[in-house]
């Protein structure tokens, strides 16, 4: 595989002006001068609704936000297709798989099917509804494990790689939306007869909240190889529903590259040959390990500090919380068995273009490539003239 440059296209950062076709356009048009070889294009977002007209799901164009409505009897996905046909990039769908609602506005699918909406910690004891991924996000999960939730993602993919000419799929939040989700009674029933035995105090033996803090019990350890092995199996059906349509087509994947708190997300995006010594991991941690399915993955190396000299400067709590420590992390958990994408996150630099141009460098130095999340921060700091220069070194 050749170094990919992968430049991601957010729909609802970038939807409002890219309504007008002559901003596809120049869009593709940057993206080829600045050697951009892979375009991620969303075609179902963090709601759960999709840009595309879909069997299955909501359009984009009903969503409750006005600006969004001018998408009424149009297509993103094909549009960008369209533009980017011939300029020599590839174009990845981007799915976001287990996000199904905004809680702000009520709506999306999980209010159509809230028997599909991830329970949790605090409403298995007490029946408080908080479905939201955290307190500053709208983002409502449905249960992974559900199996009609499972048939209508793979419903979705399926209909993205039978009706679209794209060159892959990008599968984003394909996990849970943190530690507190999802505690319902399938989960419970699923986990037992996972470990082979009654959990007598639910959810206690897992874990407590002390302080709004979680507190790992002794079956903790089961309980993250157990949800990871959940996110494993659906990933394993996603691969095959895209490797059957054409098994050239891209399966790739966006994680943060936190592995030491991925407990969080209930996954475990390392190789199979990784065995972390990590106080929440069991003997057998490795085995939820998916990043054998994957042609690339995706790490997002989130940090204003691109050096781990800066990030020991800054005081911060461990070396990864670097680009470059991030990196090193993300190839220490991958163990060499697929090539590693170090990812950016354009905000952390927005007032420092030449920390953004040094994080590109060491991105393509350490790692296999560069993604950079996301087009709209190009545009907002007029930094495409940087990044060519910066990707071209």
């Amino acid at each position: 595989m050749e170094q990919p440059n992968i430049l991601w296209v957010d729909f609802l950062a970038n939807g409002s002006r890219l309504l007008d076709p002559e901003k596809m356009k120049e869009l593709i048009k940057h993206a080829v001068r600045c050697e951009i070889t892979h375009l991620v294009v969303d075609a179902k977002i963090p709601y759960g609704f999709t840009t595309y007209p879909s069997e299955f799901a909501y359009h984009v164009s009903e969503l409750k936000d006005e600006q969004y409505h001018e998408w009424k009897g149009r297509d993103f996905l094909q549009e960008m297709i369209h533009y980017a046909k011939g300029s020599g990039m590839k174009v990845i769908a981007n799915v976001d798989v287990f996000a199904e609602g905004n809680g702000i506005d009520k709506e999306g699918m999980v209010y159509a099917k809230p028997e599909w909406q991830v329970v949790h910690y605090d409403q298995a004891l007490s029946n408080m509804p908080t479905a939201a991924e955290n307190h500053n996000d709208p983002t409502v999960f449905v249960n992974p494990i559900h199996p009609e939730v499972e048939a209508y993602e793979l419903n979705i993919v399926q209909e993205i790689v039978s009706k679209y000419e794209i060159d892959g799929v990008v599968l984003d939040r394909c996990r849970y939306p943190n530690i507190y989700g999802d505690f319902s009674s399938l989960s419970r029933s699923k986990f037992e007869a996972y470990i082979g035995q009654e959990v007598i105090n639910w959810p206690q033996d897992i874990m407590t909240v002390e302080d709004k803090k979680p507190v790992f019990g002794r079956l903790f350890p089961k309980w993250a190889e157990f949800r990871a092995k959940n996110i494993k199996n659906f990933v394993q059906k996603a691969k095959n529903v895209v490797k059957t349509r054409n098994s050239d087509l891209i399966f790739t994947i966006y994680v943060g590259s936190w592995y030491p708190l991925y407990y969080n997300e209930g996954v475990n995006w390392g190789s199979e040959t990784y065995h972390p010594t990590l106080d929440w991991t069991s003997d057998t941690h490795n085995t939820s390990g998916y990043a054998e399915e994957f042609d690339f993955i995706m790490t997002g190396c989130y940090y204003p500090e691109v050096t781990i000299e800066e990030a020991l400067a800054n005081e911060r709590p461990a070396t990864w919380y670097s680009v470059e420590g991030a990196i090193e992390m993300s190839q220490e958990a991958i163990n060499g068995q697929i090539p590693v994408i170090a990812s950016l996150y354009l905000k952390d630099y927005a007032d420092n273009v030449e920390q953004f141009k040094k994080a590109v460098q060491l991105c393509k130095e350490k790692s296999n490539g560069v993604m950079l999340f996301d087009t709209v921060y190009l545009e907002d700091y007029q930094w495409w003239d940087e990044l060519e220069k910066s990707i071209s070194k």
